[in-house]
């Protein structure tokens, strides 16, 4: 029995080596990770089965979506088969340290993506002009906004006499805008003939002394400055905006809708003038604001009514 098996043994040893140069001609050869991918994925499409034609046209989308998937797949599969490559060839850019490696990556990957969004704009150009052999093709976005500008004048021209009727309108109402306005105006000029703020504040100083506002009721509460408030007398503290803290209105502007809120109702007490009809006194830190009730134009501004 152990001669039997000595003799295997030796006889093994003689035919293996042999015999291997022939069993390995018939053996693909495989260089790379890249190699042998590639070769499973021709095995796979060898014996896939061959796709059904479309049914209808509705389902040409779907495939040109996977189709365009299919694609950007097999892009990331030889992006990865670059990357992958062992030897570097012999004009390969030298690296001296490792942000010379990332720059030179970063602007691969851009390279790549610009390579991928040209595909893809092309392959939507493509479905369009599938779907619709009419429609118009634009090549950049110049043509797109001509393309605007001309149908919009179409319908300008389509619409000429819904326009002038517009303009029309817009005219008189600019025209009875104006109207009001110079009453309004009107109104103002009487309120000042009749009242002056310089007058108003001599007048009150004049009358009471430099700390009146400690023993007013209205003003209880008050404790100092506080940065980012102010105090309105009756209201109390409340938080103004960045760009709006001590800021200065002049006649003429217009005052933040923030600040309309805080008006002054007992104007008769501080000796002011009646406010026309279509305005209101307002507080605002320790100046007195006289405002057009709909969109804020101050009519007239006290500046520095008490002294904190």
């Amino acid at each position: 029995m152990k001669r039997s098996l000595m003799m295997a043994a030796a006889v093994a040893a003689y035919v293996l080596p042999a015999a291997a140069p022939v069993m390995a001609q018939d053996a693909p050869l495989f260089r790379s990770r890249a190699d042998i991918r590639a070769a499973a994925a021709a095995e796979a499409r060898a014996s896939a089965p061959a796709p059904a034609p479309a049914a209808a046209p509705a389902a040409q989308p779907q495939q040109n979506r996977e189709q365009r998937q299919e694609r950007r797949e097999e892009r990331q599969e030889r992006r990865a088969d670059r990357q992958e490559q062992a030897a570097p060839a012999d004009n390969a850019p030298a690296f001296r340290n490792r942000q010379d490696i990332r720059d030179a990556a970063a602007a691969e990957q851009r390279q790549e993506r610009r390579q991928d969004r040209r595909e893809d704009r092309q392959d939507t150009r493509q479905e369009r002009r599938q779907a619709d052999p009419n429609a118009p093709l634009f090549r950049s976005r110049e043509d797109i906004r001509d393309a605007a500008a001309a149908e919009q004048r179409r319908l300008r021209r389509e619409n000429g006499g819904d326009d002038r009727q517009d303009r029309r309108e817009d005219r008189q109402e600019r025209r009875e805008d104006r109207r009001e306005d110079r009453q309004d105006r009107r109104e103002y000029r009487e309120f000042r003939q009749r009242f002056n703020s310089d007058q108003w504040r001599y007048d009150w100083n004049r009358s009471h002394r430099a700390d009146w506002w400690r023993s007013d009721r209205r003003f209880r509460g008050y404790s100092g400055l506080r940065i980012g408030f102010y105090f309105a007398p009756g209201y109390g503290y409340y938080q103004v905006p960045r760009s709006y803290w001590g800021q200065r209105y002049h006649a003429g502007q217009y005052l933040p809708s923030i600040f309309w809120r805080y008006q002054l109702n007992d104007w008769r007490t501080f000796g002011l003038g009646y406010p026309p009809e279509g305005t209101r006194w307002v507080l605002v830190d320790n100046h007195i604001y006289l405002i057009d009730e709909y969109d804020g134009y101050i009519v007239d501004v006290i500046y520095d009514a008490w002294r904190w």
